[in-house]
């Protein structure tokens, strides 16, 4: 394997631990674990983990170690304001510059998700990936590639965040809804809707973790 795909195997690897849950908000990541069960060597794993810090998941300090973040409220509520104008840059330029056919495909994820029966055990998953695959299709349709690269990050972070705090299940319902109103927005070209929509998209999501992060604050005391 090419040092270069062993860097990326490794990243996306510790990635999907912390999306799975594998480590929760302020755990120890141990290098020695990583190594153990993926056989790769120290230095690609502490590269991975500075890009993780970088991207905002963890918190590496010097000669103590490596850790999952543990977010504040208002660092989350900074972080989705932040998150949510980007996305309504995203779908502005989106409204102005994507083409029929890819609201259209917008449209056809946006039904397989509301097709997801809520009570299998993959619903998350498959939300999440469908998702994606929702948003990425809006990102394409801005035609901004180095806006659409940051805010693919950021998606990370918040699937993230959802992961540790109320879970991907509990915004299915609304998600949908709220798709809806950014492909009406796009279908039209109607650059302030669809803006509009996608702000109260992300803040609708915000507003789902940070009612947990605060509930389990409540139970902690």
């Amino acid at each position: 394997m090419q040092v270069a795909n062993k860097k990326t195997a490794i990243y996306q690897h510790i990635l999907e631990l912390l999306l799975s849950r594998r480590y929760a908000f302020g755990q120890k990541i141990l290098v020695k674990e990583i190594g153990e069960e993926t056989g790769v060597s120290r230095q690609p794993i502490m590269t991975a983990l500075n890009s993780l810090q970088e991207r905002g998941f963890v918190v590496i300090t010097a000669q103590v170690g490596c850790e999952v973040v543990h977010p504040t409220h208002s660092d989350v509520e900074d972080f989705y304001e932040m998150f949510a104008n980007n996305e309504a840059l995203i779908a502005g330029l989106a409204a102005d510059r994507g083409l029929p056919e890819e609201a259209l495909r917008m449209a056809e994820i946006n039904d397989k998700i509301r097709n997801i029966n809520p009570q299998h055990s993959d619903a998350s998953e498959s939300y999440r990936t469908l998702n994606v695959e929702f948003h990425r299709m809006l990102h394409s349709m801005a035609r901004s590639p180095i806006l659409s690269a940051r805010q693919i990050a950021n998606f990370e972070l918040s699937d993230f965040f959802i992961v540790q705090t109320c879970g991907f299940q509990s915004h299915l319902g609304a998600a949908t809804d709220e798709h809806d109103e950014i492909v009406t927005a796009l279908r039209t070209r109607n650059k302030k809707a669809a803006a509009k929509a996608a702000a109260a998209h992300i803040h609708s999501i915000a507003k789902d973790v940070a009612a947990k992060m605060s509930s389990d604050a409540e139970l902690a005391l």
